[in-house]
């Protein structure tokens, strides 16, 4: 707890973040490891804790939040009455007391969020058990946020729903069954933002991810992935579609961004690990949709999104907006200092293909009758036109060997963007 709360000392995060993972390591060599006070140290640790230098220790800490969870049996009730005389009746009925409950609920939230979008296998499910625990943590009120518990697990849920259907739809399906189990999930989203309990901007993780729900129903399609990058390999039948989901796409990825631009000065030190993770998503298919967008005979159509967006000004306005929140006494090393230089680099990155596109606009010859207009991202992939795959980079090439080659600063950010926009190398905006 301490370690969060000192979000405006860089040096004191640090220092208490070394001195965490020594106590972690101790209570696990001693075996005094299965304990309630660790597992809600680990949970705050893994969702606010600002500086978190290494990527892959945000998920070994979540193993280790599975793991005492698992021993110490806390996602079923502690006492199952199996062999009662009313046949097991009672034994969903949460006894746990309110504070495993919330360690419970905070788990299935933070490894599933994980696992959905850094693309990593799920450790946690969500049960009967879990959503009764919620309901009646909601019931009791102890605390403003617990009212949203049973929401923020039912909106979960939805999410883990678009990416099992997206993986389950089999080769021959020709997609009828796929869009009705979206339009189900859409308005089960709609009826739960209707039946909260109070105004969504109130629970900022359920805010955060009703919009990731909505990004990931816009770019989700049969066969292909949640968060649909096959749509930038994919054909599209016609330009009618490449337009629909341009239009849904890049409304999604705004309102998702969005959350960051209006957001009062200074609340930044309360968004989450998570919500930065969901963030970094955002921009980095927001930019490569823009991109998309301004190619070829669609951009016609997409210049009012393209307005909406406004991918230059926002990323102008996220690095001014970063580059002042750390005040002008705040250490070279913090942490908000790394986000600035991971936006700046997109925003050169984003710059430089905008001119290239424009400088190609220029000089190209007018396609002869018949043809269509090509759509291309950058040099490493030609004209395509809009019935074939679209030009998303070809990663074949790039060395994504050795596990310190997103540490290196000089690092090309054609390669740092379309490695994988999912799974990206994350440093959460902390660390150097």
């Amino acid at each position: 707890m301490l370690v969060a709360a000192s979000f405006t000392d860089v040096g004191t995060q640090v220092a208490l973040g070394n001195l965490f993972k020594q106590i972690v390591a101790v209570r696990m060599v001693e075996g005094d490891f299965n304990q309630l006070d660790l597992l809600q140290g680990l949970l705050i640790h893994v969702a606010w804790a600002h500086y978190q230098p290494k990527p892959k220790r945000y998920i070994q800490h979540l193993h280790l939040v599975t793991s005492i969870i698992s021993d110490l049996r806390l996602d079923r009730p502690r006492k199952p009455k199996l062999w009662s005389a009313e046949g097991g009746r009672y034994q969903n009925q949460p006894e746990w007391q309110p504070d495993e409950m919330r360690a419970l609920a905070g788990a299935y939230y933070l490894s599933s969020s994980s696992s959905i979008i850094l693309q990593k296998s799920r450790q946690v499910f969500n049960t009967t058990y879990l959503s009764a625990c919620c309901e009646h943590l909601a019931s009791l009120n102890q605390y403003p946020t617990d009212r949203f518990l049973p929401y923020i697990i039912q909106i979960q849920t939805l999410i883990e729903n678009i990416e099992d259907l997206v993986c389950k739809t089999a080769p021959t399906d020709n997609g009828l069954q796929f869009f009705t189990e979206c339009q189900e999930i859409t308005q089960k989203c709609g009826t739960i933002k209707t039946t909260l309990p109070s105004p969504l901007s109130e629970s900022p993780p359920l805010l955060l991810q009703i919009h990731i729900l909505e990004l990931m129903l816009s770019q989700s399609s049969p066969r292909g992935t949640a968060f649909g990058l096959d749509k930038f390999q994919n054909p599209f039948e016609d330009e009618t579609a490449l337009n629909e989901w341009l239009s849904t796409s890049m409304s999604a990825t705004r309102s998702l961004i969005g959350v960051i631009l209006v957001m009062p000065q200074g609340e930044e030190v309360a968004m989450s690990n998570m919500g930065w993770i969901m963030m970094n998503c955002a921009l980095n298919l927001a930019v490569r949709l823009d991109l998309i967008a301004a190619r070829g005979s669609v951009s016609g159509f997409t210049q009012h999104l393209r307005r909406f967006l406004d991918m230059k000004h926002t990323l102008r306005q996220l690095v001014l907006r970063f580059q002042g929140a750390p005040g002008p006494d705040a250490p070279p090393d913090h942490p908000f200092h790394s986000i600035v230089k991971r936006i700046k680099r997109l925003e050169n990155w984003y710059l430089s293909q905008i001119a290239q596109q424009t400088a190609e606009s220029t000089s190209s010859i007018s396609p002869s009758s018949g043809s269509q207009p090509s759509i291309s991202l950058s040099d490493h992939s030609g004209g395509m036109p809009v019935g074939v795959p679209l030009p998303y980079q070809n990663t074949g090439s790039w060395n994504m060997g050795g596990s310190e080659w997103y540490q290196n600063p000089d690092l090309d950010i054609s390669t740092f963007l379309f490695a994988d926009p999912i799974d990206f190398p994350i440093h959460f905006g902390w660390g150097s």
